[in-house]
């Protein structure tokens, strides 16, 4: 039997529990296990109870003292059910059923200690006996401490988790701007690996333009002088290439208020960059379009009758005194010309007059011209693959699109000598490369032009479409040829891409979607004219008077009976009294009172016969639903304007033939006449 108080047995010492931590004395032989094992359980590190009836009998110091007692006199004969928590199921008639076996091997509950606090434990129960008395013994333990470790490493690890599964990037960052941590999201962005990341200084990867307000804000926040900041900013991937990111940094603090670290969330903002930027440049150019859309009408009035009337003095004089100063006047006019079509390509206003063509033979149309170009240290190479898909596009907009491309490429180079290449080739685009491109999947013709020059940084590709964007020095550029070019191959539902840079030269390459179509335009000399000269009457509508009496002088000159009219009204009054035929239309699209199409509406019932030319400066919404071939774009130079007559009429006259030769007439039962040049 155990020393317990109030329980005697034949080996008793009389030993009690309050003093078991006194010196054991002598003991014999026999009664040494008994006085061993009381002193063992009153000093056991355990805390031990018996319980008799629901009742403490005995405890020990450790039991005292886990449940916050100084000593373990103070529990003795108090109800098992003070320490433990309400409505626990051991408080449950626990003075009814003395032995309780509930708790064996072990349970947990929160212990309710002496200042009433509570404490997680856990607790093992047996019952003994001792003579006719059933006893409990229990013994606890303290697992607040394991479970607070248990609760961490879980609040760790779903940390862990969530760190490493976020969509956006998180970083570690040391007080002297180094990376101690990153998860995926910020090692793909970056394009880095976990290992290369540890340690590494973010001024390392970060834009040279960007670094020095990123570490003046960092520093900022080391030293203790904010708690957090936002930047957009740029890295530099492994591969050069550029990330855009905005940044949200906040400063982790001590106990004591000091620094301790910095996290960084990061966000790939790149596309949304992007896009900014495509918004920014479509306002930028609906503000160009307005502007020049406002000035067109009338700047295009202007240079055409310069042109026109230029173009008649140089006629006029021929080899007389005087005639070089007509040739100069009429050569300002047409760069005039060429600079207002330059600037309704960037303000998206002008109409192309597409063709089924090679690009091989406009090249072939241009390889004089681009040979003067060159200079005689450039090294000009042309190649054209066999079997060159056809492309739908403006001939004399592809010849600038060329013209732009090589000379660029020729400046690149002029300062050191070196080699242009001008290649056609068919390719095809997939998924993949269609999507890098911009483009639909499909059979594309690809123009490259490309060079050995000194190249381009990023910064410079970046803005290279930009109108009135330029490297070269005043005088040299007027920042509209690129962008020209990008115009017109948007037009054309293509796309240009550009490979530089700096010392490692050039590569622009046109893609534009191939056609299964039958070619329709066969080069410049395929489509020169014999002729100008007609025998038609013309009613001309024109609200400026300078290009209304200069287009009456040039057709006057090629032979056409003209009708010329100021407006809409004056118009449908000749073409009421005129008792003959009307052959042709003449009209300016923007005119006061009534535009081009209303004029046309009314007298077209009745001259049903006559064909319609409008005359336009820009391309106003109104012109959507006209032909691009019924379209004549001012500015134009006499020669121009009899062409494009020539070839409306002309076009009548082939319709009219090809009708009469399915019906088995001839046109007036006639051959058409002989036309001589005007």
């Amino acid at each position: 039997m155990l020393p317990f108080p109030g329980i005697s047995g034949q080996m008793n010492l009389g030993v009690r529990m309050s003093t078991a931590l006194q010196p054991v004395p002598e003991l014999s032989r026999q009664t040494v296990p008994t006085a061993l094992l009381s002193a063992a359980l009153a000093a056991c590190p355990e805390a031990v109870t018996v319980v008799e009836a629901g009742k403490i009998l005995w405890c020990n110091a450790a039991h005292a003292h886990l449940f916050g007692y100084s000593h373990s006199r103070e529990l003795a004969g108090r109800p098992l059910a003070d320490l433990l928590p309400e409505h626990h199921p051991c408080t449950n008639g626990v003075t009814e059923r003395p032995i309780l076996d509930c708790g064996f091997p072990a349970c947990q509950f929160r212990g309710r200690r002496k200042d009433n606090s509570y404490l997680q434990m856990e607790s093992s129960c047996r019952e003994f006996r001792a003579g006719k008395r059933r006893l409990l013994v229990i013994t606890t333990r303290d697992i607040s401490q394991g479970e607070r470790r248990r609760v961490s490493r879980e609040g760790e690890a779903r940390f862990r988790a969530i760190f490493e599964a976020a969509a956006i990037g998180i970083g570690h960052f040391t007080l002297d701007g180094k990376i101690a941590e990153s998860n995926h999201a910020l090692e793909q962005m970056l394009g880095y690996s976990h290992e290369q990341l540890q340690g590494m200084p973010f001024a390392l990867i970060t834009h040279p333009d960007d670094r020095t307000e990123d570490a003046r804000l960092f520093s900022e926040m080391a030293a203790g002088h904010r708690d957090r900041y936002q930047l957009d900013k740029r890295y530099v991937r492994p591969d050069g290439t550029v990330v855009w990111a905005r940044l949200n940094v906040s400063l982790v603090r001590g106990p004591g208020g000091e620094p301790q670290f910095a996290i960084k969330m990061v966000e790939d903002i790149t596309e949304r960059k992007r896009a900014e930027g495509a918004l920014r440049e479509s306002q930028k150019m609906e503000a160009v379009g307005r502007l020049v859309a406002g000035l067109a009408h009338d700047f295009a009035n202007l240079l055409t009758g310069i042109g026109i009337l230029s173009d008649l003095l140089v006629a006029e004089l021929g080899a007389q005194p005087g005639a070089q100063r007509a040739r100069e006047i009429q050569l300002a006019s047409e760069h005039g010309c060429a600079l207002i079509r330059k600037l309704l390509f960037v303000a998206r206003q002008h109409v192309s007059d597409s063709k089924v063509l090679s690009l091989q033979t406009v090249v072939e149309d241009m390889r004089d011209l681009l040979a003067k170009l060159v200079e005689e240290s450039t090294k000009l190479a042309v190649s054209s693959a066999p079997g060159l898909g056809y492309v739908k596009a403006d001939p004399a907009e592809m010849q600038q699109v060329i013209l732009n491309l090589v000379l660029n490429a020729r400046d690149a180079v002029a300062q050191g000598g070196g080699s242009v290449s001008l290649e056609l080739s068919n390719c095809a685009l997939d998924g993949a490369a269609a999507s890098v491109a911009g483009l639909p999947p499909g059979d594309y013709v690809m123009l490259q032009v490309a060079d050995d020059g000194c190249g381009m940084d990023e910064n410079t590709r970046t803005h290279l479409f930009e109108a009135f964007f330029t490297t070269k020095q005043p005088g040299q550029g007027t920042g509209l040829g690129l962008a020209t070019v990008k115009a017109i191959v948007t037009q054309a539902h293509g796309d240009i891409l550009v490979e530089s840079a700096p010392r490692q030269g050039t590569r622009m390459r046109v893609l534009l979607p191939r056609v299964q179509s039958e070619l329709e335009w066969r080069g410049s000399e395929a489509h020169t004219e014999p002729s100008l000269e007609g025998r038609e009457t013309v009613l001309l509508v024109e609200d400026d008077e300078r290009v209304r009496a200069s287009i009456e002088q040039v057709l006057t000159q090629c032979g056409y009976q003209l009708l010329a009219a100021a407006n809409g009204d004056e118009a449908l009054r000749l073409a009421q009294r005129h008792t003959g035929p009307i052959h042709l239309l003449l009209v300016d699209m923007v005119m006061p009172g009534k535009n081009g199409r209303e004029v046309v509406e009314q007298i077209s019932p009745l001259h049903p016969q006559a064909k319609v030319l409008f005359i336009s400066g820009y391309g106003p919404r109104s012109e959507r639903e006209i032909p691009d071939n019924r379209i004549f774009r001012k500015p134009f130079t006499g020669g121009a304007l009899a062409r494009k007559v020539r070839e409306v009429l002309d076009a009548s006259e082939r319709s009219e033939e090809s009708r009469g030769a399915k019906s088995g007439k001839k046109r007036n039962g006639k051959p058409s006449p002989r036309r001589k040049s005007c």
